[in-house]
């Protein structure tokens, strides 16, 4: 079937961009602003650490639950509702800037993007075009988010200038974000079409009956895995930034415009490259392979090869990183190729997010570990650990290829029926 480009659709997706990336804006507000934000709130590094920790267990209780919620009720003013409702805890926020107010507000992000936006997100990206287009809309949603990343990082980064710096700039940027998100979901509320009949589970199914039925589903833990395997290599590559200048002695400046370019610039190319693949090969499952493939050669290549240039390893850093977005831009699609009906599309991504989005509970604390007690060594656990996790993440998706030939028919039936 043709893939028919719609303005229609391109702005729906762009709205859809805009949400995501301004529901995760705040919540991890110290990644780019973090003196600012310690400032902010009159916290320690180890409080600044433990608000990340309590927004990641939105994963684990939050994701899974909305996730229901979204496959079971009108997931369109849930998704308004959490942009809005974002907007408002930001506002709250800003005019009680205290660290033990932060810990509840940051619990009420959670509540927001990990419970309310993220399960219903994925489920209107898949619904908005058919089966074998999969690949192409899940790439072009990471794509947009990332040109939205850049777009609301400059307009805070401009509003933080023009107030001054400081506390004062911070808290300027901070309500342009809240006010902004409140806008976002009025707008959601207009564009965004009311879910058919056949997207949402029936009167009759509860949640019991749902959990039990994804969870037994093969195919459920299988995403879960390949979402785990790509996001521990994303949080990996982030290390690569201190890497470069402990390890390599590369300057701090120049660092930076790496890290830039790793973030924003490999989004940018690798989502849409990621989701045209999968739909070119018709399998996403396919894609997977060959990026985890990759990455285990590159970090054997680290691993092994102690001759190599500063430009030579920033070169690899990049491709990694292409690597990285090409994969996010195929793995929400291995959800159809999995035989995973659509009305329970939120269900499954829900259980899969609270295992694939699980290191941020863990590995930044480990790595943070390795690196204190062994210094530079820390480095090669960390290549270590992600080609072990790059395997396993191998195996998911040759599993999820096995899961395809099974459920041929059900695709088939599907695709018809579309």
């Amino acid at each position: 079937m043709s893939y028919k480009i719609s303005p229609k659709l391109v702005f729906t997706m762009l709205i859809l961009g805009a949400c995501w990336s301004i529901v995760y804006i705040i919540p991890f507000i110290q990644y780019i602003w973090y003196d600012p934000f310690k400032e902010f709130i009159h916290g320690t590094n180890m409080e600044m650490g433990f608000l990340i920790t309590i927004y990641g267990f939105g994963n684990v209780w939050g994701a899974p639950l909305g996730g229901w919620f979204a496959d079971r009720f009108n997931y369109k003013y849930i998704y308004a509702g959490s942009v809005i409702l974002n907007g408002l805890i930001t506002l709250a926020f800003v005019f009680n800037p205290t660290y033990s107010f932060a810990v509840a507000m940051w619990v009420g992000f959670a509540f927001a993007s990990l419970f309310m936006n993220y399960p219903a997100h994925i489920k209107i990206i898949r619904s908005l075009t058919t089966d074998e287009n999969q690949g192409k809309i899940f790439g072009f949603n990471e794509t947009f988010i990332g040109v939205w990343n850049i777009i609301i990082n400059m307009m805070m980064m401009a509003i933080y200038v023009k107030f001054m710096e400081g506390i004062a700039g911070l808290t300027a940027a901070m309500i342009g974000v809240a006010i902004l998100s409140i806008i976002l979901g009025a707008i959601v509320c207009i564009v965004l079409e009311s879910p058919k009949k056949q997207l949402i589970r029936e009167e009759q199914s509860n949640i019991v009956k749902d959990f039990m039925l994804v969870g037994k589903n093969p195919a459920t833990w299988l995403v879960a895995i390949l979402v785990f395997s790509i996001y521990s290599f994303l949080t990996t590559l982030t290390y690569f930034t201190p890497y470069f200048t402990n390890v390599l002695g590369v300057t701090i400046v120049f660092t930076g415009w790496v890290a830039i370019l790793r973030q924003h610039g490999m989004t940018l190319l690798g989502a849409p490259i990621g989701g045209f693949l999968s739909d070119w090969i018709k399998s996403p499952s396919k894609v997977l392979v060959g990026v985890q493939v990759l990455g285990v050669l590159g970090f054997i290549l680290l691993l092994t090869v102690h001759e190599m240039s500063a430009a030579f390893i920033i070169a690899l850093t990049l491709i990694l990183s292409a690597a990285v977005y090409i994969g996010r831009g195929s793995y929400y699609a291995t959800i159809t190729e999995a035989g995973i009906p659509r009305e329970l599309t939120a269900s499954t991504i829900g259980i899969a997010a609270a295992v694939g989005f699980s290191p941020d509970l863990f590995q930044f604390t480990l790595f943070g570990y390795w690196l204190d007690i062994y210094g530079n060594a820390a480095y090669a656990y960390m290549f270590i650990f992600q080609g072990i996790v790059l395997i396993i993440g191998t195996f998911a998706a040759i599993g999820i290829l096995r899961l395809r030939r099974k459920n041929r028919p059900y695709i088939e039936e599907a695709h018809t029926a579309e």
